[in-house]
């Protein structure tokens, strides 16, 4: 079994929509991968946006049962890879203790996945779709 970890600022839009997504490729692929997300500033036990989750919920993926988690609180040695949404949560990572081998954005063709922190529910679908395109990439190299 793969533990990966997808890491993003607060662990209520991006990244737990990266665990949903990576949840259900996995397992329509038969991958033994345990997903799990986590924020750099998180609140801990925040709920995931409205929007991430009816983003996630029309293409099956329910993500409404999530709540944040903060990075800090997590063992960072037991993930065989960790996806960050951008360069500057790969560096922070980093400098937290993270191995910097096992860290990478989780990347699009801009280097990263665009926030939708905020946006409306047009601004999450194409979120949601970035971050599923990547994940789906991703897989195929574990």
């Amino acid at each position: 079994m793969r533990n990966i970890l997808f890491v993003c600022t607060g662990n209520t839009c991006r990244s737990p929509m990266a665990q949903g997504i990576c949840e259900k490729l996995a397992f329509d692929q038969r991958l033994p991968i345990m997903a799990q997300s986590a924020g750099l500033s998180a609140t801990t036990g925040a709920p995931v946006s409205a929007n991430a989750v009816a983003a996630c919920r029309e293409i099956g993926v329910d993500i409404s049962r999530y709540r944040a988690t903060d990075v800090q609180s997590l063992d960072l040695s037991k993930f065989d890879a960790i996806y960050t949404m951008s360069v500057h949560h790969k560096a922070a990572l980093i400098s937290l203790g993270a191995n910097p081998y096992k860290v990478s954005v989780l990347a699009t063709e801009d280097g990263g996945i665009s926030d939708p922190y905020g946006g409306d529910i047009d601004v999450y679908r194409r979120c949601r779709d970035e971050i599923y395109n990547a994940i789906e990439s991703s897989l195929k190299e574990l």
